[in-house]
Parts: C-alpha cells; sequence; structure tokens
C-alpha cells in the first residue's frame, strides 16, 4: 500500500518530465528548421539578385549608345556624345538616387587610381538640377568630366545603382560591372584591369 501511495505521484511526475522534454525537443527541431528555411530564403534572394545583375550585364555588353543623344555640363551647355568620345574611356554612371556612400565609395576608388584622368575616365550622372551637378563637382573636388544625362539607353540605367563601363569611340559598350553594395574590392580589381587595356 506503501509503495501505491507514492508510486502515483512519482509516475505522474516522471510523465511531466517525459512530456516537457518531447515538447521542448519537438520545438527546439521547428526553431531549427525556421533559422534554416531563412538562410535557405536568404541565398536564394541572393542568387537571384546576382541571376538578375548578370542578366543586366550580358544585356549592355555590345550595345552601341545613340551617338545624337545630349549630355549637360554643370553649366548647362548641351554636347552630344559624339563630340566628347573620340577615344575609348572608362565611364561611371550614377544617380542622384543611388546609394550616396555607394557613389562616394567608387569615386574613392577612382580618384585613387593615378592612371585615370580627364583624358581616359568620363563620370555620366543624372541630376534633376544641374546646379546639383556643380556643387557634386565641387564638393568631391573632381578633377574628371562629369555630364549629366537622365538615361544613357542602357538597361542597368534601371537598376538605380551605380556602374561602370568601357565606351569606345563608336560608342559601344563592353565592359560592364555593376559592383554590389559598396564592396569595392571588385571595383579595385576592375581598375586595375582597365588601365592595362
Amino acid at each position: 500500500m506503501k509503495k501505491d501511495k507514492y508510486s502515483i505521484p512519482v509516475l505522474i511526475v516522471l510523465n511531466i518530465l517525459l512530456i516537457s522534454a518531447l515538447v521542448y525537443f519537438r520545438l527546439d527541431a521547428v526553431a531549427g528548421n525556421n533559422s534554416n528555411a531563412k538562410l535557405h530564403e536568404a541565398n536564394i534572394y541572393q542568387l537571384k539578385y546576382q541571376k538578375n545583375i548578370m542578366f543586366f550585364q550580358l544585356f549592355s555588353e555590345g550595345t552601341r549608345l545613340n551617338p545624337s543623344r545630349f549630355l549637360k555640363t554643370e553649366k548647362s551647355d548641351n554636347l552630344s556624345f559624339a563630340t566628347i568620345i573620340n577615344r575609348p574611356r572608362l565611364v561611371f554612371r550614377y544617380s542622384e538616387l543611388n546609394c550616396q556612400s555607394c557613389v562616394d565609395a567608387m569615386l574613392t576608388q577612382l580618384q585613387n587610381n593615378k592612371t585615370l584622368d580627364s583624358s581616359n575616365t568620363l563620370l555620366l550622372a543624372w541630376y534633376n538640377n544641374p546646379a546639383y551637378l556643380y556643387q557634386f563637382k565641387r564638393m568631391n573636388r573632381l578633377s574628371l568630366p562629369v555630364y549629366s544625362i537622365k538615361n544613357t539607353g542602357l538597361p542597368p540605367d534601371t537598376l538605380n545603382i551605380p556602374y561602370f563601363y568601357l565606351l569606345d569611340k563608336d560608342l559601344r559598350v563592353s565592359n560592364v560591372c555593376i559592383p554590389e553594395d559598396v564592396e569595392t574590392s571588385s571595383v579595385a580589381f576592375l581598375l586595375k584591369f582597365e588601365t592595362l587595356m
């Protein structure tokens, strides 16, 4: 009888402990699956983003820019592409809508490369107000030519992120590079590569 008196509460406590352990391990497994699912989802998003960027780069290669398209100087003068491109140039394309820290990081890479100057480099920007273009050039102490153009006709213009490409004297685009965020190591590599050409 004494055994029965203690055995039922002991069995109840053991059952509660066993059920608690099962619930704990089941919830832990579900939480682990959720974090794995989130990681998997983030990886899929990154792959889709990189695939999208590669398509923009691929579809831009070999494109010929419209020679009659006009660029604006910081003084609001209109120039056509044909009048300013007489030799291959590295073009840095950005907009006032782009991430400013991204633009600044890429400009720093351009300015640190001593082989790039106004004879082989060109900045194509878009500013609603030409005064902002002048202000941007003055604040960044840019010696490189900067022109304002809303749309070059290249697919990456729709991405709202800064990018680079080579433009030959026939206005053909090649070596399009769309860096990810503020990742400047690829930009430094690109600039070293471009100076060899």
